[in-house]
Formats: structure tokens, C-alpha cells, sequence
């Protein structure tokens, strides 16, 4: 192994156990969180390692790591001013998104439950009265064209509707305002 690199990893290892402390507690002032402040400490002590800079780890080297930390700690520090006011930004839409889905997703659980709830019904039903229902409500055709398709009365197939209605409106009290 190179000899210069090994005396470095000895005078690297001395000044990180001397200084770590110290400089945890430098950064802290300005980031006022001890968690971040190591990991920041931590960032400073790798540069220095990787950059294997004797000059940097001689007697300069509590001036280099507290201007390091400094200049660390306002960068983070912007970092995070940045990332807060984009939050702020954001936390209005991702509230209303959040709103819009929760509201569609219980609409949908609403307009399922509703949907079988009247599948339901119309299966407790005869298949001509269904039929004479749908054709009534969903395909909007008068009494008078039903009862002369079906060949009934318009009294009966009012009494369906109503039958029917009857029965939804008490299975979907729930849903109904």
C-alpha cells in the first residue's frame, strides 16, 4: 500500500475522533436538529477523506471543517426553505385532490351500493314488470306506449311503478335525502 495514503487514514482517524463531537454540536446550532447535524458531520468528514488533502487535515483543519459546516448548513437550509414553500404550494392541491377522491371514491361505493340495491329490487320482481319499469323509467316512454306494446292498462302499469318505487324508496331510505 502507498505509505502516504496509510498516514493519511492514521491523521484522519485522529482528527474525525477529535472533531466529530465538535463539529455534530457546530452544525446543530444551525440546522437545530442533532440528526441532520450527523448526517451533515458525517458528509464533511467523507469530502475530506475522499479529497485525501493533506493540507486541508493539517493544522487548518478546525478552520476548514467549520467553514465546511457552514456552508453545509446554509445549503441545507435553502434546500429546505425550498422544499417547504413548494410544500405549501402543493398542500393546497394535494388537500383538494385527497377531497376529490375520497369524494369520488365514496360516491362510487354509494352509487355501487345503490346500483345493487336496485338491481336487487327489480329481481324480487316478474319479468314483464321489469320490463314495463325499465321501459317506463329508463327508456322514457309514456304509459300509453307501454300499455299498447304490452297490451295492459295504463292503471296497471302506473300500480307497477309504484309498487316498484315503493319498494326502492324503502331500500334506499338510506341513500335518499
Amino acid at each position: 500500500m502507498n505509505s502516504e495514503y496509510d498516514s493519511f487514514d492514521l491523521i484522519f482517524t485522529d482528527f474525525y475522533d477529535k472533531n466529530y463531537k465538535y463539529l455534530v454540536k457546530y452544525l446543530a446550532i444551525f440546522v437545530n436538529d442533532k440528526n441532520m447535524a450527523e448526517d451533515l458531520a458525517h458528509d464533511i468528514f467523507l469530502r475530506v477523506y475522499r479529497a485525501k488533502n493533506f493540507d486541508v487535515a493539517g493544522s487548518r483543519f478546525k478552520h476548514y471543517i467549520k467553514k465546511a459546516a457552514r456552508n453545509i448548513a446554509i445549503d441545507h437550509l435553502r434546500r429546505t426553505a425550498r422544499e417547504d414553500a413548494k410544500a405549501k404550494r402543493l398542500i393546497p392541491i394535494i388537500k383538494e385532490l385527497d377531497e376529490t377522491i375520497y369524494s369520488a371514491l365514496e360516491d362510487s361505493v354509494i352509487g355501487g351500493e345503490v346500483l345493487s340495491t336496485v338491481h336487487d329490487v327489480l329481481d324480487e320482481f316478474s319479468e314483464r314488470n321489469k320490463k314495463i319499469f325499465n321501459s317506463r323509467m329508463f327508456d322514457r316512454k309514456t304509459r300509453k306506449q307501454i300499455s299498447e306494446e304490452e297490451e295492459i292498462s295504463s292503471y296497471i302499469i302506473k300500480r307497477i311503478e309504484n309498487e316498484i318505487c315503493y319498494t326502492l324508496r324503502k331500500k334506499l331510505k338510506d341513500f335518499i335525502d
